[in-house]
């Protein structure tokens, strides 16, 4: 009776265990970029970062998306009907997000 007492005491202490658990992040510190645009128009001109265009910049607007990229320096360009309305050569640190104003263009 003394053994199955223990017994009972030693699977009610085990069941009463939890297993060690672990939890792990992984965190984006690359810098990103958006924009705040003075006009509707504006947010359909073409984004070029380093020559690769990244579709409209409209895509990427204050408050709404941000662009991860790496970091280090790059140049920024706007274009409107394949012309450059718009270049800024910025330097973007790790974990820097960065608002670029764009001004208005006749």
């Amino acid at each position: 009776m003394k053994i199955l007492f223990a017994l009972l005491i030693c699977f009610t202490l085990v069941a009463c265990v939890q297993t060690p658990t672990r939890n792990t992040q992984v965190v984006d510190d690359r810098p990103g970029i958006a924009f705040e645009l003075p006009s509707v128009a504006s947010e359909y001109y073409e984004l070029r970062i380093d020559g690769v265009s990244y579709g409209y910049v409209g895509e990427y607007q204050v408050g709404e998306n941000l662009l991860k990229i790496i970091d280090g320096t790059h140049q920024v360009e706007l274009l409107s009907d394949g012309e450059v309305v718009y270049r800024e050569e910025i330097y973007l640190g790790a974990g820097v997000n960065r608002i670029l104003k764009v001004g208005p263009h006749d």
